[in-house]
């Protein structure tokens, strides 16, 4: 989820603010009222250019020390301070920068808009924690607004404080009631703490914003499924393999983890809370096994969740005996699950033994006779090791069909095998069959192309591999399409 929160743009309010501070000490100075020495007037010119221009931050910083001399020297105008502050911010000074605007505070001159920029000079810093109290006093002094809150939520959410965040989210949808993308955001983030919470917000989100219909539904079905069995642990964890699903898992972490200190026992919890972490890291392929996996298979060694996870974990990482140790262990203890005998087959295959992997594929049609997902995936495990194509890749192919005569993966997947076989002039006839059924369907674009520039249809080829790099672009078929064009058409 995009957490980065663009500030407003605040340059034309601290322009004014400056010079209503600055500009009447210039005037005086020409006017011969009141006469300053040398060193103040210049001071002073410094500043009102460096507030009217778009000078360089060492001009500005220069201005900024001026400026403090010149407060030094007239101590009755405190009001000095937070300018000279604001100026050795924009000069990239932070130090000093809180430094002017404390003397500022000190002598009860810092503005809040200046309350705020104390907090944007400690977070330059990196002291997150000072900048947060600043921008805390700055909302207490003052009406909720949202160039405060928007700070304090960055802040609270790069430190991991989520329920702090939660806060941060509730006013701003006070302030912005129609901002779907807010709302959103605080469903997500109640996600993790408060499911049930979360509906509301979730529900919101999509009748405002309905591109955000299809992940608020997910989150919202998966949080309603899992308080059927009363258990808040439950709650949280299917929260947080939906928001997995749909690549939040930042957030997901959190919720495992709440999920774990509800249900300390809670196996399957640990178990997806280690796949989090893994996901956040970014090498995490030279990463050790995660201790929460680990914890994991220690509270439940039947766990499924735990095997395949660990099983996964070492697929990996090309060390398939041992994910074939937590697989075959995963099927004795629960035989009757095909989708396992699908993650078996596929292991299986990568580590080359092809015969033992066909018989994992044959096992999952034994099981769902009348699935034709099943029957897909046996047509393309034959069909992309190109083992067997004729015997099993075919009729499991034709099965497939029969079944779901109108799905385009099931027409799809009958083109790759005959296509396969040779025969050119069925394969395309299944490929459009697929379109026909959908015309976005970017495999069987792919698949067609392929088919067309086999029969020497090269101009018909091009098109199509390039609307599949248009139509699921970023997606394994458009980078096939992709290095198809470049090796044809170079």
């Amino acid at each position: 989820m995009p957490w980065a929160i663009i500030h407003p743009v605040r340059r034309n309010t601290e322009v004014s603010i400056l010079a209503r501070v600055l500009l009447p000490l210039v005037l005086l100075a020409l006017l011969g009222i009141a006469p300053r020495p040398h060193l103040v007037t210049r001071a002073l010119w410094s500043a009102h250019l460096a507030i009217r221009q778009d000078v360089s931050p060492q001009f500005a910083a220069r201005s900024a020390r001026a400026l403090a001399q010149a407060a030094e020297q007239i101590p009755w105008r405190s009001d000095l301070w937070e300018p000279a502050g604001r100026l050795a911010l924009q000069g990239k000074e932070p130090l000093a920068a809180i430094t002017y605007f404390e003397r500022a505070a000190s002598q009860n001159a810092l503005s809040l808009d200046g309350q705020i920029t104390l907090g944007d000079s400690y977070a330059e810093t990196g002291d997150r924690a000072a900048a947060i109290d600043a921008w805390e006093s700055a909302l207490s002094s003052g009406s909720p607004s949202t160039e405060v809150l928007t700070r304090l939520l960055d802040a609270h959410l790069s430190l991991g404080d989520y329920p702090a965040a939660v806060a941060d989210l509730q006013g701003l949808t006070v302030l912005h009631p129609a901002d779907a993308d807010l709302r959103f955001q605080l469903g997500l983030l109640l996600s993790t703490l408060q499911p049930e919470a979360a509906l509301a917000h979730l529900a919101q989100a999509a009748e405002l914003d309905p591109e955000l219909d299809a992940k608020a539904q997910k989150l919202i079905a998966s949080i309603r499924t899992g308080s059927l069995a009363g258990d808040p642990a439950q709650t949280l964890f299917e929260a947080g393999r939906a928001l997995g699903s749909i690549g939040e898992w930042e957030l997901a972490a959190q919720a495992f983890r709440q999920a774990t200190i509800v249900r300390p026992d809670f196996a399957d919890a640990w178990a997806f809370w280690g796949e989090a972490r893994q996901q956040l890291q970014d090498d995490f392929i030279s990463q050790p096994v995660p201790e929460e996996l680990e914890r994991a298979l220690e509270l439940d060694p039947s766990s499924l969740s735990a095997n395949v996870l660990m099983a996964l974990y070492y697929q990996r990482r090309a060390r398939f005996d041992q994910a074939l140790e937590y697989l075959r262990k995963a099927t004795e203890l629960y035989p009757q699950n095909p989708a396992l005998y699908v993650e078996l087959g596929e292991v299986l295959a990568l580590s080359g033994d092809l015969e033992a992997a066909l018989q994992a594929y044959q096992k999952t049609v034994e099981l769902a006779p009348n699935d034709p997902a099943y029957y897909r995936l046996l047509a393309g495990f034959s069909a992309r090791y190109e083992y067997q194509v004729g015997a099993v890749g075919l009729s499991a192919a034709r099965r497939a069909v029969l079944l779901d005569p109108a799905n385009p993966d099931s027409l799809d997947s009958m083109g790759q095998v005959l296509f396969l076989l040779g025969d050119l002039t069925s394969a395309e006839r299944f490929f459009l069959r697929a379109l026909g059924a959908d015309p976005n369907h970017a495999p069987a674009h792919l698949h067609l192309g392929l088919a067309y520039m086999l029969q020497g249809e090269r101009d018909r080829a091009y098109q199509e591999w390039k609307l599949v790099t248009s139509l699921a672009s970023g997606t394994p078929a458009a980078e096939q399409a992709e290095r198809l064009v470049r090796n044809y058409f170079p």
